[in-house]
C-alpha cells in the first residue's frame, strides 16, 4: 500500500489528545459525609468498572476516528504493478478509431458506437477538475487542444466515421505531443480500436515513461471481407472503338473460396458483368474486356456484387477516369521535306491515331510547338541554338522528343542539345558491326509487345553507331542494348518530359533500324506514349492533388464538382505543370469533374483507402506479445473492454485500488460508535 499525500501521516500524532484526556481526570469532586458507607463501597466498585469500560471504548472510537480521518487525507491506495500515482489533476487523451473498419458488428453492437460509449464511461470515472483530449483519424484542427470533462463528452457525441486511416504510431505520437504540452504531471492515454494488422505498427511505437497508455481492443464478430484493391489497363493508351482489357484485383478475406460478380459502368452505362472465383485469403486479377466508343472523357466504376454477408461495403466500388484522345499530334522535323515522308514519317503516318505534320528546320512555327505531343528530329545535321532552346522548353513543360541522328551529325550541336537536357553526350561513330543483344521487356514500350523473347529471335543489327555517354545523375532507361554493351535506344527523363535517343541514323549505312519489325513497333509505341495518360485514380487521404500539363487554369474559373460537393481548389503552376490541391475537401469516393468556365475539361476518380479493407486484426494475445517484443510493457497496458463496463472500476483501472472513501466511511462509523457508547453505556 502507498499514499498519495504521505505528509498528512504526521497528523497521526493527534491521537495523543484523546489519550491525554482519558489519562487525566479533570472532574472536580465534592466531599459528602455518610454515617454508613458499606453499601456505597459496593456501588462504587461496580460503577468504577463500568466507567472504565466506557472510557476505554470512547478512547478507542476517538482514536479510530482520528486515524481514519488522517488516512483519508493521505489517500491510501494499492498500485497496479508498482505504479505510483501522481498528485494533481490529470490530463487524459482518448483515441477513438473512427475508420471504416469499425463500422462492423461486435459483441455489444457496432464497434464504432461501442467505442464511443466506452470512451464516455472512461471519462465518467474521472474528476471534474481533470482535463481531456480527443484523438480521431481526422486530425482536425479543433482536436488539437485540451477540453473540460463536459466539453469532451460533447465532442465524443459528435464523432463520425471517417475515410481517413492512420497508423497506430501516428496516433500515439499525436497523443504524446498534446499531453507533453499540458501542464500536468499525471498524463494518461487510452487507445480504443479494433487494431487492424495493416495499421497497428506496434514495432514503431516509442516509449514515453511520462505517459501511461491503456490499450482497449474491440473485436468484430465477422472478420471476413471482399474488396476491389486496384485496377489497371493492359495497354497504356486508350483508343476509340477498340476493345480494352482492364484488370481488377479482388481480395477474398474469408475462409472459403467464393464466387463474386464484377460489374462495370462507363459514363453511367453498363458494360456488362463477369463472375470470378476468388481463393480463400487470396486475390484474383480479374480480366474484363469491353469496347470504348467515342472520344473524350470517360468515367468508370467497378462494382462488386453477389457475395455472402457484405457487412463492409465501402470498398465494393472502385472509381476511375481516363480520356480517349481524338488524335495524337506529332511533328517531324527534317533538313528537307523529302526526308519527312520516308523512314519514320512513313511508319508513324500509317497509324490513323496520329495527326502527323512535317516541317523543315528552317521554317518551324515555334508558337505551335506546345500543341504537339511528340517532336521527331530525323536526319538533321546541325541543331541550331534557337531550336535547342525551344526543344528544351518543350520537354521541360511535359513534351516528348525522339532524336534520330543524321549520317553527317554535327556532334558539338547535338551535344549542346543533350547537355541542355542533362542526357550526356555522343562521340564519334563506331563502325564496328554489332547486333542488338538485349531488349528491356520490363519497360512499358516493350512489355505490351513481348511477353518473353523467343530463343532464336532476329534482332536489329547496327553496321555503325554513335557511342552515347550517359552521366550517372541522368534519369534514363535502356530500351535496347548492343552486344558490346553500348546503348542502341534509350529513354531519358528531363523535368516533366521525355527524350528518346537512338544511337543509329535512319540511313541504311547504319543498319536495318527502321526496317526491323521490333524497331517499327517501338516507334509506334513511343508515339502512343507521347499522349499524356492521366492519373487513373487516387486515394482519399493519401493523394490530395492532381497535376496537369499545359493547362491554363485560373482559380476564379475553376470548380471541382462531385455528386454532393463543389469547391474551388488551390492552384499552383510550375514549369508548365498545373497542380490542383484539394487538401481535406475530398471525403467521399466517386468521380469528380474539373469545370473550367463551366466546361467539363477533366475527370478523376477518387477511392477510399484500402488499408481499412484488410479486416484482419490483432487478438489480445497477439497485442500482448507485440508489446513484450517491443519492450513497451512499462508504458502500455492491455485492458479488456469488459473491465470498463462499470464506472467505479475505472478509478482502479487508472490509479490502482484507492481507499480514501472507505476511510471517510470508517470515520463516520467511529463517530457513530462514540454516540452509541454515550447513550447505551451508563
Amino acid at each position: 500500500m502507498k499514499f498519495l499525500f504521505p505528509e498528512f501521516l504526521y497528523a497521526l500524532s493527534a491521537i495523543a489528545i484523546p489519550i491525554i484526556i482519558h489519562l487525566f481526570n479533570f472532574r472536580k469532586y465534592k466531599r459528602i459525609y455518610y454515617s454508613d458507607i458499606s453499601l456505597l463501597k459496593e456501588i462504587k466498585i461496580e460503577t468504577k468498572s463500568k466507567a472504565r469500560v466506557k472510557h476505554l471504548l470512547l478512547l478507542l472510537s476517538r482514536i479510530l476516528a482520528i486515524v481514519f480521518l488522517v488516512l483519508a487525507f493521505s489517500q491510501p491506495y494499492i498500485p497496479i504493478d508498482d505504479q505510483i500515482i501522481k498528485s494533481g489533476n490529470k490530463v487524459v487523451s482518448i483515441y477513438i478509431d473512427n475508420s471504416f473498419s469499425t463500422d462492423a458488428k461486435g459483441k455489444n453492437g457496432y464497434l464504432f458506437q461501442d467505442e464511443k460509449e466506452k470512451a464516455l464511461s472512461i471519462i465518467e470515472g474521472y474528476e471534474s477538475i481533470d482535463r481531456f483530449h480527443l484523438a480521431t483519424n481526422d486530425f482536425k484542427g479543433h482536436l488539437q487542444r485540451i477540453y473540460s470533462k463536459e466539453e469532451i463528452q460533447n465532442l465524443i457525441d459528435d464523432v463520425e466515421l471517417s475515410p481517413v486511416t492512420r497508423n497506430l504510431s501516428e496516433i500515439v505520437l499525436r497523443q504524446k505531443d498534446i499531453l507533453n504540452g499540458a501542464e500536468s504531471l499525471n498524463k494518461q492515454a487510452y487507445l480504443l480500436s479494433d487494431f487492424q494488422q495493416s495499421v497497428s505498427d506496434f514495432s514503431n511505437l516509442k516509449s514515453d515513461t511520462g505517459i501511461s497508455t491503456r490499450i482497449i481492443p474491440f473485436e468484430r464478430i465477422n472478420q471476413s471481407n471482399f474488396y476491389i484493391d486496384s485496377i489497371w489497363f493492359k495497354t497504356p493508351h486508350r483508343q476509340n472503338s477498340v476493345e480494352e482489357t482492364i484488370f481488377a484485383r479482388i481480395y477474398n478475406l474469408s475462409e472459403k473460396e467464393t464466387e463474386v460478380r464484377l460489374e462495370l459502368d462507363i459514363n453511367d452505362k453498363s458494360q456488362g458483368f463477369n463472375n470470378y472465383i476468388i481463393p480463400s485469403y487470396g486475390y484474383e486479377d480479374c480480366e474484363f474486356n469491353y469496347t470504348t466508343y467515342g472520344t473524350g472523357i470517360k468515367e468508370g466504376c467497378f462494382k462488386l456484387a453477389d457475395y455472402p454477408e457484405p457487412e463492409i461495403t465501402f470498398d465494393d466500388y472502385f472509381y476511375f477516369s481516363y480520356n480517349v484522345a481524338e488524335k495524337i499530334n506529332i511533328l517531324v522535323l527534317s533538313n528537307a521535306l523529302s526526308d519527312t515522308t520516308k523512314g519514320i514519317g512513313a511508319i508513324l503516318g500509317s497509324v490513323p491515331m496520329f495527326n502527323l505534320e512535317f516541317s523543315k528546320t528552317t521554317s518551324i512555327n515555334y508558337a505551335e510547338l506546345s500543341s504537339k505531343n511528340l517532336i521527331v528530329l530525323q536526319n538533321i545535321p546541325i541543331i541550331t541554338s534557337g531550336l535547342i532552346a525551344e526543344l528544351t522548353k518543350f520537354v521541360g513543360n511535359g513534351g516528348n522528343i525522339l532524336i534520330l541522328p543524321s549520317t553527317h551529325t554535327d556532334i558539338s550541336s547535338y551535344n549542346a542539345l543533350l547537355g541542355a537536357m542533362e542526357i550526356g553526350s555522343i562521340t564519334k561513330k563506331d563502325t564496328t558491326a554489332v547486333n542488338v543483344k538485349e531488349i528491356n521487356l520490363s519497360h512499358p514500350i516493350f512489355s505490351s509487345i513481348f511477353e518473353k523473347i523467343p530463343t532464336n529471335i532476329d534482332l536489329p543489327a547496327a553496321q555503325s553507331h554513335f557511342k552515347i555517354n550517359i552521366p550517372s545523375k541522368s534519369k534514363f532507361s535502356y530500351l535496347m542494348r548492343l552486344q558490346n554493351g553500348d546503348p542502341y535506344l534509350t529513354e531519358h527523363i528531363f523535368q516533366n518530359g521525355k527524350i528518346y535517343l537512338s544511337a543509329v541514323a535512319t540511313d541504311q549505312s547504319f543498319g536495318n533500324f527502321l526496317k526491323h519489325a521490333t524497331v517499327v513497333a517501338a516507334m509506334i509505341r513511343i508515339g502512343e506514349f507521347s499522349y499524356e495518360n492521366q492519373q487513373l485514380y487516387g486515394t482519399i487521404g493519401k493523394n490530395n492533388s492532381i497535376s496537369l500539363k499545359n493547362k491554363d487554369l485560373r482559380p476564379e474559373n475553376v470548380t471541382i464538382k462531385g455528386t454532393d460537393i463543389a469547391f474551388i481548389p488551390q492552384i499552383n503552376v510550375n514549369r508548365g505543370i498545373t497542380t490542383l490541391l484539394f487538401h481535406d475537401q475530398l471525403t467521399t469516393a466517386g468521380n469528380y469533374r474539373l469545370l473550367n468556365k463551366n466546361k467539363h475539361e477533366y475527370s478523376f476518380g477518387w477511392n477510399y483507402n484500402r488499408n481499412e479493407s484488410d479486416t484482419r486484426v490483432f487478438s489480445s494475445e497477439e497485442i500482448q506479445l507485440a508489446l513484450n517484443k517491443a519492450d513497451l510493457n512499462q508504458q502500455f497496458e492491455l485492458v479488456q473492454t469488459d473491465v470498463i463496463n462499470v464506472n467505479s472500476s475505472l478509478s482502479n483501472l487508472s490509479d490502482g485500488e484507492k481507499y480514501w472513501k472507505w476511510c471517510i466511511i470508517l470515520v463516520l462509523l467511529s463517530l457513530a460508535l462514540e454516540i452509541l457508547i454515550y447513550r447505551l453505556v451508563k
